[in-house]
């Protein structure tokens, strides 16, 4: 009898240091991740700050950048047209704890011959999701600065469900940015990036884009509470192991 409950703890000591070895090398792993994320927008901010040191830019000057130079942080001040009637309405987007939509315009400034998307800002969302938010687009040419972005445009989303090319309705309630399929609903060309309108709110949108939500400061903050809670995993087992026996 007390072979069998002397393998019985055997057997339940191995699986309770497995079950903390796997908790610990989670935790370890985590903490790491959000170390590497610290590191990544530390990068960021400074190739941010190094690129708006050269100040606002006109479209002529962002047009003189060479192609495979990364244009995300540029500042430049644009002026022209909306091109087209219709627009895009990112879904899911919250500003102040209010649920809305950010829109999402071709501009066509006076100097190019291909358009860039603009994220104009947030609008607020009607409240049933059968109705969409309606936007006068001006018919004068506009002046706006923007700050820009290229590379990874598409963020974390729910539904992969988008809308077909196909379906000619306009607004297009959209759920991620995909610049190769706004380029097959519009049917033209557009830059490979982004502009975030910078300023006050109006009729069009209110802007809210910041670069970077979370500080590498928070990140680092992170990485030492994983660590800590697989130090604090570890403590807990060695002394109930020690009160145990």
């Amino acid at each position: 009898m007390q072979l069998i409950l002397w393998r019985k703890q055997k057997l339940s000591s191995i699986f309770i240091v497995c079950v903390v070895i796997v908790v610990v090398m989670v935790c370890l792993r985590l903490s790491y991740w959000q170390v590497q994320r610290a590191q990544a927008k530390t990068q960021q901010l400074t190739h941010i700050a190094s690129v708006q040191a050269q100040g606002l830019m006109q479209w002529s000057q962002v047009q003189a950048l060479p192609n495979d130079w990364n244009k995300t942080g540029v500042q430049a001040t644009l002026t022209g047209r909306i091109n087209g009637d219709g627009y895009w309405l990112l879904d899911n987007q919250v500003y102040q704890g209010q649920v809305g939509y950010d829109v999402l315009m071709l501009f066509k400034p006076t100097t190019s011959k291909v358009p860039l998307l603009i994220n104009f800002g947030w609008v607020k969302a009607p409240v049933s999701r059968e109705q969409l938010p309606s936007i006068t687009l001006p018919s004068k040419p506009i002046t706006i600065n923007v700050q820009l972005k290229q590379g990874k445009l598409s963020g974390f989303t729910l539904d992969n469900a988008a809308i077909k090319p196909e379906d000619g309705r306009w607004p297009k309630r959209v759920q991620t940015i995909d610049l190769q399929l706004f380029t097959q609903q519009a049917e033209q060309a557009m830059a490979d990036f982004i502009g975030y309108r910078q300023g006050l709110g109006d009729e069009l949108g209110i802007p809210h884009y910041q670069a970077v939500v979370m500080s590498p400061q928070k990140h680092y903050g992170y990485a030492v509470q994983w660590l800590l809670i697989a130090l604090a995993c570890v403590v807990v087992t060695v002394f109930a192991s020690k009160r145990r026996n």
